[in-house]
């Protein structure tokens, strides 16, 4: 897969996060996942350098996702505990997804967390 393939997925993947944080009703971290969004869908209108691109992406997301209150204590709660677990599965599994597409274009980014 080549990175404007990458960049593609990767567009794909934070449009499904914005998805879930408009469902839950999250109005703090989509300000930052508004724009990352903006940013690929920028470089990808403009035929920028994706891997340039997406090494930028990652480091707006890696900072999103330090320290404590950060994106990466975001969570989605149900009362049913079955019901919370399923949720933050497909959460988790598209976080998951992201860091290691930016990981596979950005080894840097293993090296800062």
């Amino acid at each position: 897969m080549n990175n404007i393939d990458k960049l593609t997925e990767l567009n794909h993947y934070f449009l499904k996060l914005r998805e879930i944080l408009l469902q839950e009703d999250e109005h703090n971290y989509i300000r930052g996942i508004n724009v990352i969004i903006n940013r690929i869908q920028y470089s990808l209108k403009y035929n920028e350098d994706a891997k340039a691109t997406i090494k930028s992406v990652g480091d707006t997301y890696s900072l999103m996702n330090s320290g404590n209150g950060s994106f990466s204590d975001f969570f989605i709660w149900r009362e049913d505990f079955n019901e919370r677990v399923e949720a933050n599965k497909v959460l988790t599994k598209l976080r998951s997804d992201i860091t290691s597409l930016i990981v596979s274009v950005d080894n840097n980014l293993l090296n800062s967390r």
